[in-house]
């Protein structure tokens, strides 16, 4: 039996007024203009006589309930569930990270909430809007491209098996750069809509990095990505959304510069723009049978933090405001309620697959997910919600760095549980 399949797209602009906060928002770092809007790209897809919406935005993170928010709010404008709403921050850095949680520990206004319910209602009836202007679907497509010259593992081993430096976004130290490339998914994706005259409906595109080049500016901007997406708006069809792969670990540190950053943008804006270029010349277009939408959870298996210790963390006087705001951070995810079961989605088109997954997990999560059907085209998207924060491998805990020592709450247990859940899933 063939799946009917229906695409409306919608593009909102939710670039934060002049002066808007940066990141978390805890301090003064405040936006002094705008390199290029922040857009949330929104797909809603009618099939088996109901919707999903997917969407990604152009946002460092969203958490716990500005999260919520957002989901429940495109929810009922569709009226679906929320479980079939994927919300997506492509983790650019000079962008809003939104956690309110943050403010009644912190004792601050992190980001403004009557804004953000603006944001989302312009969100909402776009998504609404939308409806009235569906496509239906005569094909999917699904391609893939080597990118070279971008993603780079960032966490640098010594002789003894640990972490001796990290490779950052824009790494300094020459012996860092110099260090061979390390574990990546070297492959851009992309799935494509088309309708029966072939013409193209709108795309999806995946990488695996942490896609930041030219943050620090205080510049809204979309970085790489937004230029790109730039790029790909000059394209004489079709909306065009890119989602950051499973890249907790992976930068573009080996080949980014560290003092010329419009340049950065611009060169590797460039570069997945031509990727995706390619991608969209090199469709293996199909029909669409099956249409799945699969969700499946498992308990979080958190540290046994102190959340006393870390509560005096946040008010103590000896502590740095880094250390204020990750102490606060890690509250904030444990305590709140939604935060129990983490939730993989499961999206089949025909022959092409989208896994999303919350937090920021390490790229080896994809390559594995990619191992369990080796023979089908299966993209990637992380940071589907940032509560659950970095999300290393068993091993990593034992080698030491920055992300299991900092933001993250999951144990090693978290690899076991994920694994069997993923592979569950796509059998």
């Amino acid at each position: 039996m063939m799946h009917m399949l229906q695409l409306g797209t919608f593009k909102v602009d939710c670039t934060p007024p002049a002066g808007g906060k940066i990141g978390f928002g805890i301090d003064n770092t405040t936006a002094t203009g705008v390199r290029d809007p922040l857009w949330l790209r929104g797909f809603v897809l009618a099939a088996n006589d109901t919707r999903y919406v997917v969407a990604s935005l152009d946002y460092t993170g969203l958490m716990n309930s500005a999260h919520d928010l957002l989901v429940g709010a495109l929810a009922r404008a569709v009226e679906i569930a929320p479980h079939q709403v994927v919300l997506h921050c492509v983790h650019q850095h000079d962008a809003p990270l939104i956690d309110f949680e943050l403010d009644a520990i912190l004792h601050v206004e992190t980001h403004p909430r009557a804004w953000w319910r603006s944001v989302t209602g312009r969100c909402a009836e776009a998504a609404r809007t939308c409806l009235a202007n569906m496509h239906s679907v005569a094909a999917v497509g699904h391609s893939e491209t080597r990118l070279n010259g971008y993603a780079s593992n960032r966490r640098i081993l010594g002789p003894d098996g640990k972490v001796k430096g990290m490779r950052w976004s824009r790494c300094e130290e020459e012996e860092l750069r110099r260090a061979p490339v390390g574990t990546i998914d070297p492959m851009l994706r992309s799935v494509a809509f088309r309708d029966s005259a072939a013409n193209l409906l709108g795309s999806m595109t995946f990488y695996a990095t942490h896609p930041q080049v030219a943050s620090g500016r205080r510049l809204y901007s979309g970085d790489a990505p937004g230029e790109a997406m730039r790029l790909l708006a000059e394209h004489p069809a079709g909306l065009h959304a890119f989602f950051t792969g499973a890249g907790g670990n992976v930068t573009a540190g080996k080949y980014s510069s560290v003092h010329d950053l419009e340049s950065n943008l611009l060169t590797f804006g460039k570069r997945l723009a031509d990727g995706i270029g390619r991608n969209l010349d090199s469709m293996i277009w199909e029909p669409v049978d099956p249409v799945n939408w699969r969700v499946s959870s498992f308990p979080f298996p958190a540290k046994p933090l102190n959340k006393d210790a870390l509560r005096a963390a946040c008010a103590g006087e000896r502590f740095t405001s880094v250390d204020k705001l990750t102490a606060a951070a890690l509250l904030t995810c444990i305590e709140y309620p939604g935060n129990l079961n983490y939730t993989l989605t499961l999206l089949t088109l025909g022959n092409s697959r989208v896994l999303f997954l919350p937090g920021e997990p390490f790229v080896e999560y994809q390559l594995f997910a990619q191992s369990a059907i080796p023979d089908q085209f299966l993209a990637v998207a992380g940071n589907c919600g940032d509560s659950f924060l970095y999300l290393p491998l068993a091993r990593h805990f034992e080698e030491g760095g920055y992300e299991p020592t900092s933001f993250c709450w999951c144990t090693d247990e978290f690899e076991r549980r994920f694994k069997e859940e993923v592979t569950a899933l796509l059998s």
